[in-house]
């Protein structure tokens, strides 16, 4: 029950986040989860709310989605994915948390000191930043920073941005849910846990368009960008 408790409020707050912003809920979420209920289940709880919550900012926000951007991210983040399920069952867990928690502080330091440049990415540098992206979500369900340092050079405004990214991270965790089947990670008991967590994050989804529409954007990435680095240091506590 306390792990529940616990996964619950994280997510909670991890979900207005994630609804508000389009980005940064398992970034923010997945490293106390990881510590409370282990890698596997984790990754698990993290990929079925997500899908969730992400499917409802998709549907509410569907005639912003970009499609033409939403098939480019997604065919290019794939095969990064797929070395992400690869080193998931490879590296040991204490190393994969580690990097996990030096790429996420890395990631918040970057969104504090240095403004999202406005011009286009050149090519290889794309491929690189969605390899990354892929990666970090076939190992943490969390590729959002990757896909957003491209992101913010391509969509025209906010509800584009926030609708195109949801459902995107919808269709990567059906994946992921499906690959987690494959390797018979799947039980009655994580699934059970993860959906007695949606309740509490469609509260959450609720929330955060309500803050969406009234809320300072930069001010709530300030914040997004310190709960990253508190996120990110959690990593190193336990191993």
């Amino acid at each position: 029950m306390f792990e529940l408790i616990c996964v619950g409020a994280i997510f909670f707050a991890a979900t207005v986040i994630q609804t508000i912003t389009g980005f940064a809920g398992n970034l923010l979420a997945m490293p106390g989860t990881i510590q409370l209920i282990g890698m596997v289940d984790a990754k698990i709880a993290g990929s079925l709310i997500n899908i969730f919550t992400c499917l409802i900012v998709s549907v509410i926000g569907w005639r912003n989605i970009a499609w033409k951007e939403f098939w480019k991210i997604l065919i290019l983040v794939t095969p990064g994915m797929l070395l992400g399920f690869y080193c998931f069952y490879t590296l040991h867990m204490s190393f994969l948390l580690y990097i996990y928690g030096t790429v996420i502080i890395l990631i918040a330091a970057k969104s504090f000191f240095t403004p999202p440049a406005p011009h286009t990415m050149p090519l290889w540098v794309t491929l690189i930043v969605m390899t990354c992206a892929g990666l970090m979500q076939g190992l943490f369900v969390s590729g959002g920073a990757f896909v957003v340092l491209y992101a913010v050079r391509v969509f025209k405004d906010k509800a584009e941005f926030r609708s195109t990214l949801s459902l995107l991270w919808t269709v990567l965790n059906l994946g992921i849910v499906f690959q987690s089947w494959l390797a018979g990670e799947l039980n009655y008991a994580n699934v059970t846990f993860s959906l007695k967590i949606v309740p509490v994050v469609l509260l959450a989804v609720c929330l955060g368009n309500i803050l969406y529409k009234h809320i300072n954007g930069k001010a709530f990435l300030l914040l997004a960008n310190i709960l990253l680095v508190l996120s990110g240091l959690s990593c190193f506590l336990k191993v």
